[in-house]
């Protein structure tokens, strides 16, 4: 079995500025057209979020909050391109 340590602050450091220069990507979302909320989808349908830490609304984006289960996820690539990510 490998022994699991936490990063020390000049481990995680070294980590971020790695992070830094590969391709960045983007969690995304799009509202599903069951959801409730599905009149607030911007015109393209996808947006940016963040988990947030709320138990009920954990996704922010489009200026809103949202529950996991009212959004499909997506990863936005380098190049402007979206994968979406399926579940199952």
């Amino acid at each position: 079995m490998t022994d699991v340590r936490p990063l020390r602050p000049l481990e995680r450091l070294a980590c971020a500025e790695d992070a830094e220069n590969e391709n960045r990507q983007q969690l995304v979302a799009r509202i599903k057209r069951s959801s409730k909320y599905s009149y607030q989808a911007p015109e393209d349908g996808w947006f940016d979020v963040r988990v947030v830490p709320d138990m009920g609304y954990g996704l922010q984006g489009n200026n809103n909050n949202y529950r996991f289960g009212d959004v499909v996820f997506g990863v936005r690539l380098e190049d402007g391109s979206i994968v979406e990510l399926t579940s199952g």
